[in-house]
């Protein structure tokens, strides 16, 4: 594409040579915008592109002529990879699958289910015996007094209150009749009082009450229960209990659930509390800009820094920059919290860090189907991704394809929406030593400057458009 320079229109007529070689001073050191498989995007396309979009004039800056040079080469990366017949299954997402602790999330899992949670299941015995302490499906009909507590009541409130609740509670026993009682004396809605509360289970009771009430028969009355704001009397109604058998198979499960958190937790107590984890002292600040600004951080946050430490190891920024440079998610969690919930993510991550060790030391890995299972899936995202930005292997191989042609339609079609978006993200890591990618500042700079100078100097006066290319074959590229 032949193009000239759009000489600024504070250059008078007299003075164009002048202003020429100026311009020439400007922009003689800079390269292209970016480079990608051996493609090119000039700055001065990228400037015009810019320019002749819906974009506002406050965006025609250095960083987003960047933001579109890094996106039409994920286009032309993306264009290149799905013209090998292997498309994305070809590449290695190693790396990512390290720096994003995918292949560690496996490993802590399999410790957890084949070393800490190893030999919990419960026997027949041991079934019938959390059948009979527990009674997890029994159900009760009951009818209750209830005596509510004024809220800020002093001790003595307390005291009469529990006093005369003690009072009902022997008229009770001494054969009066509850629901007149109930009706009398109970703080409950008029309505509510002395009436039957069906199927009641272990969650419907105060937690003071729960181990009380279900060991009572029906005709029984309950102590005095003390609750925080109320004391209660019940009186069981029935009881309402399914034999062993019908329920062995929920009970077998819900005693694993109940034996599998208590192991974990007692796991997680030992293990992350024996390593004594610290966060040190700026390591919060120093986590919040490495995530608010990582191009920043990266010249005056050295990467050797300890953000966190624990027996046996600890957590450095560049730990840090790789997991954010693969995991998008994370580096936004950390850049919109608070200093103290930037200090409890280091600590989780430490904590993480501990438990995959742990499942390393006791020799539990990811093992080569999980891997390739794991890369599967991020094969598939990425053809995803491929599919938003309008390619595919049936498009990209077509012998009417124009990669460069394509590109520049993607790009200006982006710009029409006036949002550039970083596409391949983490991607990026398992791209670029395959296919690499240069973006030049210089040339992002000088495309931005030209875009304004186009802008100012009017539609009359701009080059013809960048026409988008004809479609290829029965299948175009559309985007959004």
């Amino acid at each position: 594409m032949n193009r000239t320079l759009v000489v600024a229109t504070l250059c008078l007529s007299g003075l164009v040579g002048a202003c020429g070689a100026f311009d020439d001073a400007l922009t003689g050191h800079a390269g292209p915008a970016a480079t990608a498989a051996g493609h090119t995007l000039r700055w001065e396309d990228l400037g015009q592109l810019m320019a002749e979009s819906p974009m506002p004039d406050s965006a025609l800056t250095p960083y987003w002529a960047r933001e579109f040079a890094r996106l039409w080469a994920d286009y032309i990366i993306l264009a290149a990879l799905y013209q090998d017949p292997d498309t994305t299954r070809s590449l290695d997402y190693t790396r990512l699958m390290e720096d994003g602790r995918y292949l560690a999330q496996v490993a802590v899992i399999r410790y957890r289910d084949n070393v800490v949670l190893a030999g919990i299941e419960p026997s027949e015995e041991e079934l019938r015996e959390y059948s009979e302490a527990q009674q997890p499906y029994t159900r009760l009909d009951i009818r209750r007094v209830v005596l509510s507590v004024p809220d800020e009541a002093e001790d003595s409130v307390r005291d009469s209150l529990y006093a005369e609740a003690r009072a009902v509670r022997e008229r009770l026993v001494g054969g009066a009749d509850f629901v007149s009682v109930a009706r009398e004396r109970s703080s409950e809605p008029a309505q509510a009082r002395g009436r039957i509360l069906a199927y009641q289970g272990h969650p419907d009771f105060p937690p003071a009450a729960d181990s009380v009430v279900f060991q009572l028969q029906p005709g029984e009355i309950s102590p005095v229960i003390v609750a925080a704001d109320e004391f209660l009397i019940y009186r069981i109604e029935a009881r309402r209990e399914p034999d062993f058998e019908t329920s062995r198979v929920l009970l077998y499960q819900l005693m694993l659930e109940d034996r599998q958190e208590q192991r974990t937790r007692e796991s997680l107590e030992t293990t992350i509390q024996g390593a004594r984890r610290t966060v040190m002292q700026g390591a919060t600040d120093l986590a919040f800009q490495v995530a608010r600004e990582p191009d920043l951080a990266a010249g005056r946050i050295p990467n050797g820094i300890r953000l966190v430490t624990w027996d046996g190891g600890d957590l450095s920024v560049d730990e840090l920059r790789r997991l954010f440079l693969v995991r998008e998610d994370m580096r936004k969690m950390f850049a919109e919290a608070s200093e103290e919930a930037v200090h409890e993510y280091l600590m989780q991550l430490a904590r993480d860090e501990i438990l995959i060790a742990a499942a390393a030391g006791s020799g539990v890995t990811a093992n080569a189907e999980d891997r390739e299972q794991i890369a599967g899936t991020l094969a598939d995202q990425l053809g995803r991704l491929a599919f938003q930005m309008g390619l595919s292997h049936k498009l990209a191989t077509n012998r009417q394809f124009d990669t460069d042609a394509q590109a520049y339609a993607f790009l200006l079609s982006v710009m029409h929406r006036s949002h550039a978006v970083s596409w391949l993200g983490a991607f990026r890591v398992v791209l670029d030593p395959q296919l690499p990618v240069r973006v030049d500042e210089a040339g992002v700079a000088n495309a931005a400057r030209r875009a304004v100078e186009l802008r100012a100097a009017g539609p009359d006066t701009r080059e013809p458009d960048i026409q988008a290319p004809h479609e290829a074959g029965e299948e175009a590229v559309e985007v959004g």
